[in-house]
């Protein structure tokens, strides 16, 4: 599978990825039902796990970074272990929930979702969540798409627009995502941050120019310099057929 960055990238961007990466609304985290014995896959630096650690009976990260997992480690000082989602560590049936934020789109199918399945138990769910930019349309957001699209040839900004349904219901009971509709209100220097933590843009052949081109086009729009980013967070509950 073709992807438009590398996974192991975020290696290299933890201090980026940790400041400026958006969080997930409240009412997702309501949404979720009981987790039991959960297991988040693609953890990162804890960004979900500060959350998912006060609701589930025992929380286990994963990821494939083991800077990204150290840097989460302080906050909610759950076991935390490197691997693939596709070659889990663990025995069958060992956690109630599987939890995924963000990084689904980097897991190899069939594999993973075969592999999550083995380690769910009976009628385990499977919980994915993604954050979506919802300003299409906005000249600001569509030049910086344009820009990425034509900087980076795997890219397009439809990337993650996958029918996760036709993916798992071999395995899963599926089901249409729930939409959340939000905004959070950042600086420029933190949208300067956030734009230099996804994996894509290090792609491009001039990430400087690229990140100096948005931020002037956002200065035209947002002269305050604080950002107004709108989101429409998307969830998805699978329950283990």
């Amino acid at each position: 599978m073709s992807r438009p960055g590398d996974p192991l990238a975020f290696e290299d961007l933890v201090e980026d990825y940790d400041a400026a990466r958006p969080h997930y609304p409240q009412a997702l985290y309501d949404g979720l039902g009981p987790l039991g014995t959960c297991l988040e896959l693609g953890a990162g630096t804890g960004i979900a796990s500060v959350e998912l650690v006060t609701r589930a009976d025992r929380l286990v990260v994963s990821d494939l970074g083991p800077r990204m997992l150290a840097k989460g480690l302080p906050k909610h000082h759950s076991p935390a272990v490197v691997c693939r989602a596709e070659a889990l560590p663990f025995a069958d049936g060992s956690f109630d929930t599987v939890c995924g934020a963000q990084m689904w789109h980097w897991v190899d199918k069939p594999a993973g979702p075969l592999e999550v399945a083995r380690v769910l138990t009976p009628r385990g769910r499977l919980l994915l969540w993604w954050n979506e930019s919802d300003a299409d349309g906005q000249p600001w957001w569509d030049a910086q798409q344009d820009r990425i699209e034509a900087g980076n040839p795997l890219y397009d900004r439809a990337y993650r627009e996958v029918d996760f349904n036709a993916q798992l219901c071999e395995w899963f009971t599926t089901q249409e995502p729930a939409l959340l509709r939000w905004s959070r209100t950042i600086s420029l220097e933190v949208y300067d941050r956030w734009l230099r933590s996804k994996s894509y843009v290090q792609k491009l052949p001039d990430v400087d120019g690229f990140v100096a081109a948005s931020l002037d086009d956002l200065r035209a729009v947002f002269p305050d310099g604080q950002v107004v980013e709108p989101f429409v967070t998307r969830l998805w509950r699978f329950e283990r057929r």
